[in-house]
């Protein structure tokens, strides 16, 4: 409107009250990518979930705004170093954002433990195991009478079992006249077994060895 006012280090300069720059609207960059963009160019990319404004730099589509890091070149990069989902709209919490920590090693996970994200193998995260080698055999003693067609209880010490364990039984060898029909940690310290005989004769358990697995 007033060429006297035009600065002298520009190009193009527009000014209006009521009328603005209209970029190109792009649904996709897969186009205009085979073209090979030179750096400094801008568009406006319409596609979900970043539109927006783009400028070419280092060969990418850089958004000017947001993450910083971000590019879109038919995919999109992540700086992973300030990897925040929060940015990205995501639903994360960007408090919690994950660093990986020096130290872990293959195998390993990361698990937070309530102030910090630590690495922890497998059976460290999901389970803690006791395993306890019994007979069955009653507490005092005697052995463990199955009538025909119904179930009998061995209650066993199991060092470290608590009410909430989950409890697998394992046999060791074949047991063809009684089955485990369930288990359940039902004391401190106290895992409680019930043994099934579906067949048409008394079974008696004696000397069978088994293992109790307890998942934390």
């Amino acid at each position: 409107t007033n060429p006297d006012q035009i600065q002298r280090s520009s190009i193009l300069e527009l000014e209006s009250d009521t009328r603005g720059l209209l970029l190109p609207r792009l649904s996709d960059t897969i186009a205009i990518n085979t073209l090979n963009p030179l750096d400094g160019m801008l568009i406006y990319l319409s596609k979900e979930p970043k539109q927006g404004l783009y400028v070419r730099k280092g060969g990418v589509w850089n958004f000017l705004s947001g993450v910083s890091s971000t590019n879109i070149n038919n995919n999109v990069n992540v700086d992973e170093t300030k990897l925040n989902l929060g940015n990205m709209g995501g639903k994360i919490n960007p408090s919690t954002q994950i660093t990986a920590s020096p130290g872990t090693v293959s195998g390993q996970v990361l698990t937070w433990n309530g102030t910090a994200w630590e690495p922890k193998s497998i059976l460290q995260v999901s389970t803690t195991i006791v395993e306890k080698a019994k007979e069955f055999n009653t507490t005092s003693g005697g052995n463990v009478i199955i009538e025909p067609n119904s179930t009998n209880v061995v209650r066993v010490t199991v060092a470290g079992a608590v009410p909430g364990d989950i409890v697998f039984v394992a046999l060791i060898g074949d047991t063809p006249d009684f089955a485990v029909y369930n288990a359940w940690v039902s004391g401190t310290n106290e895992v409680s077994i019930r043994f099934a005989n579906y067949q048409a004769d008394p079974v008696t358990i004696i000397g069978t060895q088994y293992k109790v697995l307890l998942m934390k």
